[in-house]
């Protein structure tokens, strides 16, 4: 732990940075250090867990509190934490490999729970530190050193799975979008409850290039839609495409003069409601446009608070865990 330092400081720990030349990942702690070092809280009271994986090592390179644990179980740690401290600010760093195999589980019961934890699933649709496995979101088709004839499961959502499990902040960032990647870490952190924000990213070696119909200048605008609250869902060259409601579907039309009586669908991330924000959350391209932005901003109260009783208030509880390692209840 480094020492602590005023809001505004610079929030890089004293470790060499070990990812491959030209990874996401980089783009990523670059956005979350700026992000961090704007905020009004000190970097004492932050903390990061993480588990295996690539994505794992960004609490090595924050100069914060921070804890790499065994596989798949920082969202539990980082609920316990919180439980037990309340004042701090806790993220739970996740690549896809870890937070849709083996963590999933944790990050959809934290996800229910409303824990108040900012969660980054990075998602590069590959396990990169097992050199290139298949993860669940893998799309079909891609040849991986685990499905040499291409991968034939479908694929899971991350965005998609959080608003399910009850998550009241999902977001949806590039790597490469590094204002839109800054706006949503400061809105996840802002926002109290469990804060879940999906970022697409770049592996190099193991994935290289398979989010570049989404970053590419030519494709973008046709593949790419920016929710907005309170705007219509245009998208595409000059805002000429836009999605609408036809019955429960979600349908292509024209932002104007729109085909068959299909008008452009306002965008509401307060909506209580969290199956229109997962109709947006699982849109696929070349299909559709893959949605980037906040999907649902809902308040209800947290885990702590759905239990007021927490260690703090259980002077029993706490003497216990101030006293020996051990101990015997009757």
């Amino acid at each position: 732990m480094s020492e602590a330092r005023p809001a505004g400081a610079n929030y890089s720990s004293d470790q060499e940075v070990g990812w491959c030349p030209g990874c996401g990942d980089l783009a990523i702690l670059a956005q979350l250090k700026k992000a961090l070092a704007n905020m009004a809280i000190p970097m004492e009271q932050q903390v990061f867990l993480s588990g295996t994986g690539c994505a794992a090592r960004m609490p090595q390179y924050i100069g914060a509190y921070g804890l790499q644990g065994l596989h798949a179980t920082a969202p539990a740690a980082a609920t316990g934490l919180k439980w037990l401290r309340p004042d701090l600010t806790v993220w739970v760093v996740l690549g896809d490999g870890e937070g849709m195999g083996p963590g999933a589980h944790h990050l959809l019961q934290a996800c229910r729970r409303n824990t108040d934890v900012k969660v980054l699933l990075i998602n590069n649709e590959t396990r990169g530190l097992s050199r290139g496995q298949e993860s669940a979101t893998t799309r079909k088709g891609t040849q991986t050193t685990t499905s040499p004839l291409g991968v034939s499961d479908p694929i899971w959502k991350p965005a998609a799975l959080a608003l399910a499990a009850g998550a009241t902040f999902v977001a949806r960032t590039l790597d490469v979008e590094v204002d839109h990647l800054s706006q949503m870490l400061s809105r996840a952190a802002a926002h109290k409850g469990l804060a879940f924000v999906e970022i697409l990213q770049n592996c190099k070696v193991f994935n290289d290039l398979v989010f570049d119909s989404l970053t590419g200048q030519a494709s973008r605008p046709d593949n790419l839609l920016y929710l907005e609250q309170g705007k219509p869902l245009v998208f595409g060259r000059h805002g000429r495409k836009a999605l609408g409601w036809k019955g429960n579907q979600l349908m292509l039309t024209k932002a104007q003069n729109s085909e068959e009586g299909i008008a452009p669908a306002i965008h509401d991330e307060a909506c209580e409601n969290a199956l229109t924000a997962q109709a947006l959350a699982l849109l696929e391209n070349p299909e559709f446009p893959e949605c980037l932005g906040v999907f649902r901003a809902w308040s209800r109260p947290t885990h702590g608070e759905n239990h007021p009783d927490t260690p703090a208030t259980l002077p029993a509880l706490q003497e216990l865990l101030a006293g020996p390692d051990s101990w015997t209840i009757d």
